[in-house]
């Protein structure tokens, strides 16, 4: 009965018409505002329609074993060129790396750095996040949604090993703060309305770099929306003013596939940290739902090293880490 009930045209019609609009959904958010959140779901949508693809394959349904494995595979491709990163040319320059530095010359030592981001909301208690923070080593730590006790915590637990900070401390969201290992220059605010960006520049072992701290408000509504473009837009404008190596972080609320953060990157020719759209945390595990929100942008100056996504331990999302090495490596090409 049940088989029979699959096998029905008007079941293939129902499926096959709902796959192919959440596909469209997630490729083209912008048509159909309304639905513009399921972009946001494309990897959880993406390894769905993989699994029933296969349960729908051992119930012998092949059309909709199709449409399913169809629809997984589009939005594999939408991902796949939606992440602009380096993630091939870091394997290959690995490969390179192996094949040519044995039996040469040791190459030139290179400037290597870690940087960690938080945001203290996703913390339930304030207290652990300097063991958390302490096990990770980062050279900078980018700390969103800082308030007055929570910047008091942080300076005290790290006044040794962050010596130098910039903090903008808020009772509600707007609240952030840099924390290095390195003296921190030419420090500078600028606003989007109301809503602080943090920017200046760092130097470890005499290798400058820029970097700017970012957090926008979620996109809602269509209203949101826009005003997350328009905050995008200003942020756009300080990356290209700013000249040399940059990193540009923080909690932006929009995926790395988003158009947004796609538009982000194609007008300041910045790289994603991420790999691929799949979240890995420290421990090496996959997360599915966990929803990137929270960026590493980079310039070409500097190669990707690693990237991962830190939990708790009971899996909550706590934040980021990247390490990169500068000046950027060439070995060939």
């Amino acid at each position: 009965m049940f088989r029979r009930l699959l096998a029905h045209p008007i079941v293939h019609i129902a499926l096959t018409g709902a796959i192919a609009l959440s596909v469209f959904f997630c490729v083209f958010p912008d048509v159909v505002p309304r639905f513009s959140w399921l972009v946001n779901y494309a990897v959880v949508l993406m390894l769905f329609f993989l699994v029933a693809g296969l349960v729908f394959f051992f119930l012998k349904q092949p059309k909709l074993t199709f449409a399913f494995f169809g629809g997984c595979a589009l939005l594999c491709f939408f991902l796949k060129y939606s992440v602009k990163g380096d993630g091939i040319q870091r394997w290959r320059d690995d490969m390179f790396n192996e094949r040519l530095v044995k039996g040469n010359e040791p190459e030139p030592v290179r400037t290597e750095l870690k940087i960690a981001h938080f945001n203290l909301s996703h913390l339930g208690r304030k207290a652990d996040l300097p063991d958390v923070i302490g096990k990770l080593d980062a050279d900078i730590l980018s700390v969103h949604e800082v308030t007055p006790m929570g910047d008091r915590l942080l300076k005290e637990a790290f006044a040794e090993s962050y010596p130098f900070s910039q903090t903008l401390v808020d009772i509600g969201i707007y609240g952030m703060a840099v924390y290095s290992k390195y003296e921190i220059e030419n420090i500078d605010t600028f606003y989007y309305k109301d809503v602080p960006n943090l920017c200046g520049q760092i130097t470890k072992e005499g290798e400058a770099f820029n970097f700017v701290s970012v957090h926008t408000l979620p996109a809602l509504n269509e209203y949101s929306k826009r005003r997350l473009q328009q905050h995008l837009k200003v942020v756009e404008g300080e990356v290209n003013r700013q000249v040399g190596p940059l990193f540009l972080f923080g909690d932006f609320n929009s995926v790395t596939w988003s158009g947004q953060i796609q538009q982000l990157l194609d007008d300041t020719g910045l790289m994603e940290s991420r790999m691929g759209f799949m979240p890995y945390s420290v421990s090496g595990g996959l997360s599915f739902t966990d929803l990137p929100f929270d960026h590493i942008f980079y310039t070409g100056h500097f190669t990707c090293l690693n990237f991962q996504i830190i939990q708790g331990t009971d899996g909550q999302h706590l934040g980021i880490l990247g390490a990169y090495r500068f000046p950027k490596k060439r070995l060939h090409g």
